[in-house]
């Protein structure tokens, strides 16, 4: 598939309808630059089961770090 996107006055690429829906809007992707040609990469974000294990190694989490990983989990539901 041979699409073209188009960078707006307002530096935003505007990607081809077909290759737009393929991801959420809330996706974050790297960028780089090889020569003329530009490479995106989406970034899955970490499972939160991940995130909790990490937590879990060590001392006990403060309730601050706990209420963060609640945040996040609720923030990842409402995007996703």
């Amino acid at each position: 598939m041979t699409e073209i996107a188009e960078l707006t006055g307002s530096d935003t690429l505007r990607l081809p309808a077909e290759v737009a829906a393929r991801f959420r809007r809330s996706d974050r992707f790297m960028v780089w630059v090889e020569g003329d040609a530009m490479y995106l990469k989406r970034i899955a974000p970490r499972p939160v089961t991940d995130i909790v294990a990490e937590a879990l190694v060590g001392e006990p989490m403060q309730p601050e770090e706990v209420s963060d990983i609640v945040h996040e989990v609720r923030r990842r539901r409402r995007s996703g």
